[in-house]
């Protein structure tokens, strides 16, 4: 039998030594911190880990009324399904623990006539519900967000008219709650303002809080009969009578608004000329100042739900949001991947690439997992 002898082994020791050193130089290296992200969430064999993963919900018919939620890799692999909600429910608005072992997120009824906080630990799909909403006048319990320590939820809660001989079209009213993660201690945070001459009511949703846990943002609905206003402010925690709007009532900002990860940009969606107009990605600084759109879209390429990335710094980084026209059928959603430098978008990657409504993605921020 013909004896095979290794190729480095009729080489000199000079020889094998360049040709190392040219295999090391042809390493493709990327730069930019923007790819952290693939390297902390891809195990050695390809597999997915939970460190800073992103998850989503995914709409199952046109009518909105179906859905679950998912999560995937930061570059869009291993989706994977983590919720199965009961039949006539639907289950939305999730976001990341910051220790990445549980997600919070509202599970509401598909004829809209009720939602609860839920909970989910995402390796085992198992559920609970911190806040049921059979409380006394509680009629939603929604747009869930932990706090920077994981030991409580701030939430929004609705209420329906306060009194018996309230018009029909008095909208309901809603202010902010925290709650502990079994549902003890829930209590009031934000203030439900007076009603002016022609607004049906003022809702108060939405609700996220700074890195060190002191401020809370949210987005204020003041209801019209014609043209509701939106608008997000910012508040001390334990001071709500110190709420600040930073954003004007005519851009319409709305829309889940998140503190970059430094704690010096808020992230959130404008409609200026309402839901049939464009809808694009916006930031500011906690003061109100340095008000940016950061995307320039048509108004068939909707922002749908936005988060910071774990790396983003200064202004500059990934970040993740929902938008109409990806693939599937016209009008669907995915979630996209979008590289902001210099407050511009350099970059955007389609993530996911199914024929269903997928939105409202949250890019977790805690650390590695084991």
């Amino acid at each position: 039998m013909q004896r095979v002898i290794p190729l480095l082994a009729t080489m000199s020791a000079t020889t094998v030594v360049a040709l190392m050193m040219v295999a090391m130089a042809t390493v493709p290296v990327f730069a930019g911190g923007g790819d952290d992200e693939e390297n902390d969430n891809e195990s050695a064999n390809g597999g997915a880990t939970r460190n800073g993963q992103i998850v989503f919900r995914r709409y199952f018919n046109a009518e909105h009324t179906k859905g679950a939620l998912f999560v995937m890799n930061p570059y869009g692999s291993h989706i994977r399904q983590i919720t199965h909600p009961p039949m006539g429910w639907r289950d939305d608005v999730p976001a990341w623990s910051p220790d990445g072992k549980r997600i919070t997120f509202e599970r509401f009824k598909s004829d809209t006539s009720t939602s609860r906080v839920m909970v989910a630990n995402p390796d085992t799909g198992r559920t609970h519900a911190v806040v049921p909403c059979t409380v006394e006048r509680c009629v939603y319990a929604s747009d869930p967000e932990f706090s920077p320590d994981g030991r409580s939820i701030a939430y929004a809660r609705s209420f329906g008219p306060p009194k018996p001989h309230d018009p029909p079209e008095w909208k309901l009213h809603s202010a902010i709650f925290i709650v502990e993660l079994d549902g003890s201690d829930p209590h009031q945070v934000t203030t439900i303002p007076k009603r002016h001459k022609g607004q049906l009511a003022t809702d108060t949703s939405d609700p996220a809080f700074s890195p060190n846990g002191k401020m809370l943002t949210f987005v204020r609905t003041n209801f019209q009969k014609e043209n509701d206003r939106f608008a997000v402010f910012v508040q001390p925690i334990g001071s709500p009578e110190d709420a600040q709007r930073i954003t004007p009532w005519k851009l319409g900002c709305q829309d889940h608004p998140e503190y970059s990860p430094d704690g010096k940009l808020i992230l959130f969606r404008c409609l200026p000329k309402g839901e049939e107009g464009p809808s694009n990605l916006y930031w500011v600084h906690p003061d109100g100042t340095g008000l940016h759109a950061l995307t320039h879209a048509p108004a068939d390429k909707q922002c749908l739900g936005s988060s910071f990335s774990p790396s983003f710094h200064k202004g500059e980084g990934w970040i993740t949001a929902g938008r109409t026209g990806g693939y599937g059928k016209e009008g669907n959603a995915d979630v996209f991947r979008i590289l902001i430098e210099d407050g511009k978008v350099v970059r955007s990657v389609n993530l996911t690439r199914s024929a269903s409504w997928d939105s409202a993605p949250d890019w977790g921020t805690h650390p590695p997992v084991g």
